[in-house]
């Protein structure tokens, strides 16, 4: 806001003078001071800016409470500024928060989609655990039938089994190595 300057020549002295309060209200307007008709007149009868006896008020203590009205309201901006810029980073730093949230509610909703390189190379494991425990178990029950498809002699067909168990072994052993930190032992 600009203000015209009172008085370019010369400040007023102490014996320039408002007929009225009236007439130096209607100044203070004319300069674009905001200050309402009973704040200006209450704060006449508070005795700043003075009265005189016979109803005038001096100029200069008019332009000295002008300055005091820019002061005033300078800082009320100067506050208003203030607490706005407060309220803006609050605000900012609550967005921030929430977005925030929300991207963690979408990393654990994808997590959920995914196994940990741990949990899945210990399914891969036991998956593979259970395929030679399946494997077994069908060599040994069917022992007399794989001796019998080679001709051999039924006697030896538990040897045949121990053999083609220690070659399974050797095979998932050899799996096992490449991604997993498992050995399988043969059964006592």
């Amino acid at each position: 806001m600009t203000r015209k300057k009172a008085g370019t020549e010369n400040p007023p002295t102490e014996n320039d003078r408002f007929s009225s309060r009236k007439e130096a209200l209607n100044w203070l307007h004319s300069q674009n001071y905001k200050v309402s008709t009973g704040k200006f007149y209450q704060d006449c009868g508070a005795g700043f800016p003075m009265i005189h006896r016979d109803g005038t008020v001096s100029r200069y203590q008019i332009l000295m409470y002008a300055q005091q009205i820019d002061l005033s309201t300078k800082t009320e901006d100067l506050a208003s500024r203030d607490n706005l810029r407060l309220h803006e980073s609050k605000k900012t730093k609550a967005e921030a928060e929430i977005a925030e949230l929300k991207a963690m509610r979408l990393r654990r909703e994808e997590d959920r989609h995914w196994l940990h390189a741990e949990d899945a190379w210990a399914q891969i494991a036991a998956l593979i655990g259970a395929l030679r425990d399946a494997i077994r178990h069908h060599l040994f029950t069917s022992q007399r039938e794989l001796t019998h498809v080679v001709g051999g002699d039924q006697n030896r067909s538990q040897e045949l089994v121990e053999h083609a168990d220690s070659l399974i072994d050797k095979a998932f052993n050899e799996i096992a190595s490449t991604k997993i930190d498992v050995v399988f032992e043969k059964e006592v």
